[in-house]
Parts: C-alpha cells; structure tokens; sequence
C-alpha cells in the first residue's frame, strides 16, 4: 500500500467536501498519516484536551476514517468514533461506560446509515465499521461517510451535556 497516495486520496475528498456544512457544526477535519495508517479525523475542539495532537493519546472523541496495510489487504476502508481517556476530558464529570451507554441508545436510530457496523465494544470504541474499500469510488465514499457523521455528531454533544460539571454557587 501506497501511504502518500491514499493520503492524496483522502485530500481530495476532504478538498471537494463543502466545508462550511461542517464548519456551521463546529467540526473540524484532518487529515495525516499517523500510526502507519492514512487517517481523516473529524472532532470538535471541545472533545479533546488537546485538539491538535496528531494522533491523540489523552482525552479526545473522535471520528475516524482510515487505511492501514491490513485494511488495503482487505478491500476495506475503516471507521469509527473513540471516545479515549474520558474521565480526564476537561469540564465533564465522565464515566466512560455511562457515556459509552448513553451514547449507543441516541445512536440506535441512525444505525442502518451506517454499513458493516458494530457497536459491541468496550467504551473506548463507540462504534466501528467498514465499507469496501473502491478506488474509483473512494472520494464519494468518504463524503458518504462524513455526512453521515455530520449528522450525528450531535449526539456527542447531547451525551456530553448529560455529565457537563455544574459551577458551584459560592
């Protein structure tokens, strides 16, 4: 597998995206090759202690989008949204099994949007899935799956406000 020419690839599609559908949202998109692995990651900055990490290792949810060798051995192209170290995410009180929870049951009606997808993980993993991985298809095979995450990332902040710290009254 080529990392610089699916890198290319996932550019493009992020480049023919509208971005001001997900800017309206407050998403933000990147793309990179991090871990061996040509990734888009989409987030808001309030998800994440530390936005910008590349590949973030602290507290962070995130969507992603991937390739790495095993899934370009596989015809697959990968997704899912993590939701890492959430007990340290600044100005929530989270337990990562009642997020992860709360979460899933907000995200059952948007289910069939979302092919090969399983949410039988632990609470790091919300969900994961994968759709054949199409050359000639890939752009809009990425946009799919962006839109589609546009709309649910309410569902995030929605989750978040159920275990958002309360200011204490002096």
């Amino acid at each position: 597998m080529n990392l610089e020419n699916y890198l290319y690839k996932f550019e493009n599609a992020v480049n023919a995206f509208d971005k001001k559908e997900p800017e309206k949202n407050g998403l933000q998109i990147q793309t990179g090759i991090w871990l061996n692995s040509v990734v888009i990651r989409l987030q808001k900055k309030h998800w994440a202690n530390n936005p910008d990490e590349k590949p973030h290792s602290g507290s962070a949810i995130f969507m992603g989008i991937w390739i790495d060798q095993e899934a370009f051995s596989k015809k697959m192209l990968k997704y899912n949204i993590h939701a890492l170290k959430l007990r340290k995410l600044n100005g929530y009180a989270l337990q990562s099994r009642a997020f992860a929870d709360s979460f899933r049951e907000k995200f059952k009606k948007f289910k069939l949007k979302w092919k090969n997808l399983s949410v039988q993980f632990g609470p790091q993993t919300l969900m994961e899935g994968w759709i054949p991985l199409n050359d000639e298809r890939i752009q809009e095979d990425i946009l799919d799956l962006i839109n589609n995450f546009i709309e649910i990332s309410p569902l995030i902040d929605e989750t978040l406000l159920e275990f958002q710290k309360k200011e204490r009254k002096s």
